[in-house]
């Protein structure tokens, strides 16, 4: 009993796509923010990077907690499918 989960597959989730298309930018300019905001001295731009900091996180463990559910739920759809089959 082998059971593979297909993370291609699971990738293609719409709510998945659109956490990476965000977290990803937004984690970017986090780090950027920070780096000029420390080097130009500015305020404002570490306010900025803690706002997107907080914002990434929040994105990127949405990210982990829907791709572990649906693992868990492929892996269920496979259990049964092959308790089924016997």
């Amino acid at each position: 009993m082998t059971i593979i989960v297909d993370k291609k597959v699971i990738r293609q989730d719409p709510f998945l796509r659109i956490c990476m298309k965000t977290g990803i930018p937004l984690s970017i300019m986090a780090v950027i923010s920070l780096w000029i905001g420390q080097y130009a001295g500015s305020m404002a731009l570490g306010m900025l990077f803690v706002f997107s900091t907080a914002l990434a996180i929040v994105i990127g463990l949405a990210y982990n907690i829907r791709f572990v559910m649906l693992s868990i739920r492929e892996v269920k759809r496979q259990q049964a499918e092959e308790n089924s089959k016997r």
